[in-house]
């Protein structure tokens, strides 16, 4: 279950931009195509936590969820 951590309500179109979260907790858009710089669009919207995956959520807000360890159970 993914908790919001920033509500900021952006309009996205996701038929030409990819949206994500930088290192430094920008928001940023970038070409599908992948020609280009990517484009910050809200500057520290977060402090980032390394336990938590950041994502934007089908609001537009920003959210995250817990880390999955990377163990797997013994057989």
């Amino acid at each position: 279950m993914a908790e919001k951590v920033k509500k900021l309500g952006l309009k996205r179109d996701y038929k030409k931009y990819l949206y994500f979260i930088d290192g430094e907790g920008n928001v940023c858009q970038k070409d599908r195509s992948g020609g280009g710089d990517s484009k910050v669009l809200v500057d520290k919207a977060v402090d980032r936590d390394n336990q938590y995956l950041y994502f934007i959520d089908r609001d537009g807000d920003v959210a995250r969820s817990a880390r999955s360890s990377g163990r797997k159970k013994a057989a």
